[in-house]
């Protein structure tokens, strides 16, 4: 890592106090909080009585206008920022705002030009040394696959042009193990491609928070073993999914759970298509002070649903809200304390960095300050994983090994018992997609081939030759 951990040891002597107080590779939890520039005096408000909870903030000010230059959507230099910004440095939390940008084709076109892409990292270094920010929070969405290269060329020229005491955290869109996503191996698309780089962005962002929220009905394994009505912001189980798939190429050291406070309203109705299935229209976001007053309304009391959210049912008939869509069930779910003690525990449990708050803007829960407290305090000494996680589906278990000779063409679970084999003891079938961890598929395809020629070249074995037999068979079972 580029920083030079001697000379940061020897600030925090100098200066205990500081901005830097946070060691870039200590093994501290951490939390942090997005407050959002369309709520910033409620935000600040809400969040500056509980400081102490942080170990970082981050003001959700700057956007990107058309031509890639920066806008500040709320004045920093001016309150509320300003009395947040003081009291964070005189605790010693990261102050260290987010850039947010979701053209997709001005992303393209600004990280694929050297002269445009080298431009865009100057305007951001040059903001962030003019204001004296900790570092950025990087919070780039919707981008194109094509894109990924660019990208991470983007975060390295960053990384590196902030220097040794400026932090570059990244906000990416969580990935859901394919195998989740997918009914059967079969529906796995052979040509998927994502747009981030999990390996280069855990090279070049010091924390990698995952945005795990907006769930919804993306998870089928989920949808069909929780049931009906079920749309969650973020069940902890799909979180779980998500974190332990990132944790195969960022270190668990810098991994942080987004954790939202809000929640969804949907309208859910039967299907159309003659399946039996349930469709689900999502309406808006609101905050939990709106389901609770819903509730109120109703003469209802909320549940806590199969996802650990806080859920309320009734027939849509009863809302006053919109027109209800006839034979629909109204369905809000939404991200209370107790949601959000089970993805702090979760994080405790992973033995990963910390989690991020998104948001605090005065309409969150407020039991959520004593979940933080008890989690700084439980997980503050606990330490950081140092460790490789487990992938998704992988568990502790060893997969069982194939009874069957297998070779390139070859189908069926054995192939993904194989290919589970190879990724377990270091043989990678895929770094992401199909293939990789978590992702195993049931075709024995050229990537299969090619780990299992490494393995078999590393144990010993000849020929070579790429195919699964007794030999081999043998070789894993002394492993």
């Amino acid at each position: 890592m580029k920083k030079i951990v001697l000379f940061i040891l020897a600030l925090l002597v100098a200066f205990p106090s500081s901005s830097i107080a946070l060691v870039k590779t200590g093994q501290q939890a951490e939390t942090t909080a997005w407050i959002p520039y369309w709520r910033a005096e409620a935000g600040v408000a809400s969040i500056l009585p509980h400081l102490d909870k942080f170990t970082e903030v981050n003001p959700f000010v700057y956007t990107m206008r058309q031509d890639g230059t920066l806008y500040m959507n709320s004045d920093l230099g001016a309150e509320p920022w300003t009395t947040l910004r003081a009291q964070a440095k005189q605790r010693g939390i990261l102050y260290i705002p987010t850039v947010m940008w979701a053209n997709a084709d001005a992303m393209d076109e600004t990280f694929r030009d050297p002269a445009k892409r080298a431009e865009h990292v100057r305007a951001i270094v040059r903001e962030v040394y003019a204001r004296g920010f900790d570092g950025i929070d990087i919070d780039y969405e919707a981008k194109y696959a094509r894109t990924k290269d660019y990208f991470s060329l983007f975060l390295k020229e960053l990384y590196d042009a902030m220097g040794y005491d400026k932090w570059v955290m990244c906000t990416i869109e969580s990935r859901t193990p394919l195998d989740s996503r997918y009914e059967t191996p079969e529906d796995i698309p052979s040509d998927i491609e994502y747009a981030n780089d999990f390996t280069e962005i855990g090279k070049y962002c010091d924390r990698v928070r995952f945005m795990a929220y907006d769930q919804g009905r993306f998870d089928l394994k989920l949808n069909a073993q929780r049931g009906d009505p079920y749309a969650p912001v973020a069940d902890a189980a799909w979180v779980e999914k998500v974190m332990r798939l990132a944790a195969q190429e960022i270190p668990a050291s810098k991994l942080v759970i987004g954790v939202p406070t809000y929640g969804y309203e949907y309208d859910v109705f039967p299907s159309t298509t003659g399946t039996g299935k349930m469709s689900y229209s999502r309406l808006w976001s609101f905050n939990p002070g709106y389901a609770t007053s819903t509730a109120a309304k109703l003469g209802l009391t909320p549940t806590r649903g199969s996802s650990g959210e806080l859920t309320l049912v009734f027939p849509a008939s009863r809302s006053s809200e919109a027109v209800p869509l006839p034979q629909a069930t109204r369905l809000l779910s939404w991200s209370d304390a107790g949601a959000i003690k089970e993805k702090t525990d979760l994080a405790t449990k992973l033995g990963i960095r910390g989690v991020a708050i998104f948001k605090v803007d005065g309409g969150q829960d407020q039991g959520l300050w004593d979940v933080l407290a008890t989690y700084r305090k439980s997980a503050g000494s606990g330490g950081v994983a140092t460790t490789p996680l487990p992938p998704p589906s992988g568990g502790s278990a060893s997969p069982a090994i194939p009874s069957r000779n297998l070779s390139p063409g070859s189908t069926g679970e054995e192939v993904r018992a194989l290919q589970k084999l190879l990724n377990k003891h270091g043989y990678t079938v895929a770094s992401s997609g199909p293939g990789s961890p978590g992702n195993e598929t049931t075709r024995f395809g050229n990537a299969t081939y090619a780990a299992l020629v490494k393995f078999q070249k590393a144990k010993g074995i000849t020929p070579s030759t790429g195919t699964y037999g007794p030999k081999t068979r043998a070789a894993f079972q002394r492993l």
